[in-house]
């Protein structure tokens, strides 16, 4: 279990306050002429009234059922997605105005989707990721091979990436996100399919630049040893609503559950989203089939 880190900013590196988003999706009903001149939209609340601060030197897990808003969250603050209402601070800078000095100071990494160039080796991607973001390539090179020999990735430079595992792909995106010297890392499932070796290698990691290099994390996954090994904040996400935020300690003592006892806290993080659930539909928490309101998350 990761210590949280004593020495944060004064300032919070992320903050969310009162964040709301609605997705819209059309409705399909009636004259296919009257839906062209017409078109009728559906609102589903995605996430409602978040708060939340993270610091940096701080990896905050955020759990939550599929379809939960987590992926919407993480798109809030990339700037991909603009909230309804409420703020968005990370670094001081507004997120959806996507400024070259904001973007050049974030990484990002989507578990379930790629910033690699599929066709070409992976090295290419790496290259132009230098140039866009005008890292000195001294600095660049430094850093790419520092996080490139801590996941054993340098023989893999030259291939594909569409010849890549899906191990090996998530820690080529991994060190793409690192080597320009973010402050904020946003990591939406990194380890979801990845073998268990690569997960040990990718938590390694996460770990290392928390400690070392003070960046501010966030952290979503339904596999509890990485918010174990990780993480020192949880926050739990249900139906786009936070209702809870607390230390990984808090959240431990509270269950009565010793740091190394996984199957513990995922059946206590299920019951406690089961108690907390009040509608008939399904969705899943790691490996269990539970209930949830539809309509969350835009791509989740």
């Amino acid at each position: 279990m990761r210590e949280p880190n004593p020495i944060f900013s004064k300032l919070p590196a992320l903050q969310l306050q009162a964040v709301s988003r609605i997705y819209r999706s059309r409705r399909h009903q009636g004259a296919w002429w009257k839906q062209l001149l017409k078109p009728e939209f559906d609102q589903h609340l995605v996430l409602d009234q978040i708060d939340l601060k993270i610091y940096a030197g701080q990896c905050l897990g955020l759990v939550g059922p599929n379809g939960a808003g987590k992926s919407t969250l993480v798109k809030l603050l990339t700037g991909m997605l603009q909230p309804d209402t409420g703020q968005i601070s990370v670094l001081g800078f507004e997120p959806s105005r996507r400024q070259v000095d904001f973007l050049s100071q974030i990484g990002v990494v989507f578990g379930h989707k790629t910033s690699l160039w599929w066709d070409l080796p992976v090295r290419h991607s790496f290259e132009a990721i230098q140039k866009i973001y005008q890292t000195p390539s001294e600095v660049f090179l430094r850093d790419m091979q520092h996080y490139a020999n801590l996941l054993h990735i340098e023989h893999l430079m030259e291939r594909a990436v569409r010849q890549l595992s899906l191990g090996e792909r998530i820690k080529c995106e991994l060190v793409l996100a690192l080597a320009h010297q973010p402050r904020v890392l946003l990591l939406d499932e990194p380890t979801i399919g990845v073998d268990m070796e690569s997960k040990q290698q990718l938590r390694a990691v996460i770990n290392h630049v928390v400690q070392e290099k003070q960046i501010a994390v966030l952290l979503t996954s339904h596999d509890v040893n990485d918010l174990l090994s990780c993480c020192s904040h949880i926050a739990l996400l249900q139906a786009g609503r936070l209702f809870e935020n607390c230390t990984l300690d808090e959240l431990l003592k509270r269950f009565n559950i010793s740091p190394n006892d996984s199957r513990s806290l995922e059946e206590s993080l299920i019951n406690t989203f089961r108690a907390n659930h009040a509608n008939d539909e399904e969705f899943i928490f790691g490996n269990e089939l539970m209930h949830e309101i539809p309509g969350e998350d835009e791509d989740d």
